[in-house]
């Protein structure tokens, strides 16, 4: 049974790939970068990007333009020489995060880290700068990738998805209930919405991000929940495909029962299309909402299980 390869990292990543930037960004604006994301296991500084001191330029990949609220972004670093630290600010924006550059990955000097997206941002754009210190001391040249944000619901639940390249990938959630949340059934009885689909059927959009939200009215329901990630249609076989799962609860980062989250993972290359068979798969987390005297929903909840079909896609 062919599983996801779950790589359980604490830091999130951007992939696509930048124009370059000849010198470090300015804090003109009095707002940090922490308003626009947090890094997991970086180090915040409170202090400006230093300068470039190096002609060498970092190849950084980030899985496209698009963020959202609350989402997440994997992003990789690739290097000529050894890097002790990741650098990573906002143009424009006092601040920054630098994250030791464990090696992680198969190529001699890539790495890896984590995004959490700001769940109140609402500026329409801004451009994320990555840059290296090398083992000796000197900083690359910083590379700059312009991001656009794509409004979504986020609530008192909100369970995201992001992934870094153009294929059909779906978030699956089932309720406590037993409710299935997902392209087929969009809202639960409970009020919890699947409002982003993306690159459905191959339809690519570029936005590469899902989400579930449980917003104003939405009874956010007591008890175990189960999220799936699926390989709908792997639109490009060829290349493999990194992605992560966040779970927010109220406004907080929601410890998994795992212990993970957010939750990092990979297809391989050559992964086959799955068509959301979920006996093929294994959850990628599960997580349980407390009881704290929630009212209950004035709907009737009486949804069993549902699952998906291959052709409700195609219909």
């Amino acid at each position: 049974m062919k599983k996801v390869l779950l790589l359980l990292t604490a830091a999130l990543m951007l992939v696509a790939v930048g124009c370059k930037k000849d010198k470090s960004s300015s804090s003109s604006n009095s707002s940090t970068v922490k308003k626009y994301f947090e890094v997991q296991g970086a180090d915040y500084k409170a202090t400006a990007l230093p300068s470039s001191t190096s002609e060498e330029e970092p190849l950084v990949e980030m899985g496209g333009q698009t963020v959202i609220p609350g989402g997440t972004k994997y992003v990789t670093v690739t290097y000529p020489v050894e890097a002790s630290k990741i650098l990573i600010g906002v143009e424009g924006k006092s601040g920054h995060y630098e994250v030791d550059a464990d090696q992680r990955l198969s190529k001699e000097y890539s790495y890896d880290f984590i995004m959490v997206v700001n769940q109140t941002l609402t500026d329409d754009s801004f451009t994320i700068i990555v840059g290296i210190l090398d083992a000796d001391g000197e900083v690359s040249q910083y590379i700059e990738f312009p991001m656009d944000l794509h409004v979504v619901g986020t609530g008192e639940l909100q369970v995201s998805l992001s992934f870094d390249n153009d294929k059909d990938i779906d978030l699956h959630l089932f309720e406590p209930n037993g409710y299935h949340i997902y392209y087929g059934n969009s809202m639960s009885d409970n009020g919890g919405e699947l409002d982003l689909d993306s690159n459905a059927g191959c339809n690519i959009d570029g936005i590469n991000n899902e989400n579930i939200t449980y917003g104003d009215g939405a009874y956010v329901e007591p008890g175990d929940y189960i999220v799936y990630v699926d390989m709908w249609e792997n639109c490009d076989p060829s290349i493999a495909t990194n992605f992560v799962v966040t779970v927010l609860y109220e406004g907080e980062i929601l410890e998994t029962i795992e212990g993970i989250n957010p939750i990092a993972g990979t297809f391989p290359v050559n992964e086959p299309s799955n068509y959301a068979d979920l006996d093929n798969i294994q959850p990628v987390c599960h997580f349980t909402i407390p009881d704290n005297g929630q009212a209950k929903s004035g709907k009737t909840i009486k949804h069993g299980p549902k699952f998906l079909r291959s052709l409700d896609k195609m219909q």
